[in-house]
Formats: structure tokens, C-alpha cells, sequence
């Protein structure tokens, strides 16, 4: 069954990897290269919020797995 911290974490985590995706993809389209710059900028920051996101939940795991071993 997966938790209430799964779904918080998760979900926001696989929207960002897919949003990152998503803008880059759409920045091999785009001409402009402010534009390129700007989009570039965004997916890379919504590549790293995933990643904190997906951290956190480990470290979450690593906690609950501690707490329930003593």
C-alpha cells in the first residue's frame, strides 16, 4: 500500500522529471537563443528538484527502516 510520503514525494518528483524532460526537448525546437537559455535554465532546475525530492524520500526510508529496526 503506498503511504501518504510516497504520494507527496513521488508524484511531484516523477512531474518534475517529466516536465525537465519536457523542456528539453523544447529547447532543441526553439531558435532564439534567449529563449534556448531561459528553457535550459528551467529544465535543469526541475531535473534537480526531482532529484532532492527523490533524495528526500530515500532519506525518509533510511529513517522509518532505523525506527522500525529498534
Amino acid at each position: 500500500m503506498v503511504s501518504i510520503v510516497d504520494k507527496i514525494t513521488l508524484f511531484p518528483a516523477f512531474l518534475m522529471f517529466a516536465l525537465s524532460a519536457y523542456l528539453a526537448f523544447l529547447t532543441l525546437q526553439v531558435a532564439d537563443l534567449s529563449t534556448k537559455a531561459t528553457l535550459l535554465n528551467y529544465s535543469t532546475i526541475s531535473f534537480i528538484t526531482g532529484t532532492l525530492l527523490i533524495a528526500a524520500r530515500i532519506v525518509a526510508w533510511i529513517i522509518s527502516m532505523s525506527s522500525q529496526n529498534t
